[in-house]
């Protein structure tokens, strides 16, 4: 069952998804999917109790779109950070059930003015999520990046480890990092990191003992991975997050960071995919 409410207010509408597969919500502003919860498992991805719904504030957790650039506008300061797309209300421009029982959506900006691509988002979901952000109708050369910033749900933030990034080099940009276990990766505290280049077709991986599970990610279209939490610390003085909640949840972002250096032309489309799934941990 797929149905569209308005808990938040009507500038906020939310698709709700129901299935023998799963329960889903998206919320149109930002094109952000707040929950996605599989069948017989926890919550796959966190949402923050105190995220704020307000216009021109991003949603605090869920799965946050950075597009059509990631950080810093690379030409215009004045722009916001992490571009348009997670402070936008999209349009759902197709929905439907599949035989599969995976619910489609398909969600549209179109740009805000002449020098900005076109926007589409593609979410298949179902026991397993695919999300895929579109860069279309590109209006000129640009330099071009963005990131799925996932808050991922786990048991207890500092007894997961994180697999597949052993091989890639990393930059730290959390002045306060603790020294962290690298092989695998269990992170503690604050961290910000930013590994680049990683292979698409390498698997990153966040085992949750705590859970009995493993989330398994996929990425195409993606040359770098980001890790983030702001540690309780941070936190603490985040209004919509807090020092208890930075313990619930690791974010796991499929990125394309400035420094790969991607320049779109003229007419040329970007496709951004993740897939995640799900899988016990024996």
């Amino acid at each position: 069952m797929i149905t569209t409410e308005y808990p938040y207010g009507k500038d906020f509408p939310i698709v709700r998804i129901e299935t023998p597969l799963c329960r889903a919500e998206v919320s149109l502003y930002g094109a952000h999917l707040i929950n996605w919860t599989p069948a017989g498992q926890m919550p796959v991805i966190f949402m923050s109790p105190k995220a704020v719904f307000s216009k021109g504030k991003a949603l605090r957790g869920g799965v946050p779109l950075c597009w059509p650039w990631f950080g810093k506008h690379p030409e215009d300061a004045a722009q916001p950070s992490h571009g348009v797309a997670r402070i936008s209300t999209w349009q759902l421009a197709a929905s439907e059930e599949l035989e599969d029982g995976c619910v489609r959506l398909m969600l549209a900006l179109p740009p805000e003015h002449e020098m900005l691509p076109s926007g589409a988002v593609m979410m298949e979901i179902g026991s397993e999520l695919t999300i895929s952000l579109i860069t279309l109708d590109v209006p000129r050369t640009m330099p071009f990046s963005a990131a799925m910033h996932t808050y991922f749900a786990v048991s207890d933030y500092e007894q997961v480890a994180i697999t597949g990034l052993e091989e890639s080099d990393f930059t730290e940009y959390a002045d306060d990092a603790v020294p962290h276990c690298e092989d695998p990766l269990i992170p503690a505290g604050h961290i910000d990191r930013i590994y680049c280049p990683v292979q698409e077709n390498q698997e990153i991986a966040i085992h949750d003992p705590g859970w009995s599970r493993s989330i398994r990610i996929c990425r195409a279209g993606s040359g770098s991975c980001v890790v983030w939490n702001p540690g309780a610390e941070l936190a603490a003085g985040m209004g919509d997050l807090g020092a208890e909640a930075a313990r619930g949840f690791l974010a796991v972002e499929s990125a394309v960071v400035p420094a790969e250096n991607i320049m779109l032309r003229c007419g040329e489309t970007h496709e951004l995919t993740t897939n995640i799934r799900v899988v016990p941990i024996d």
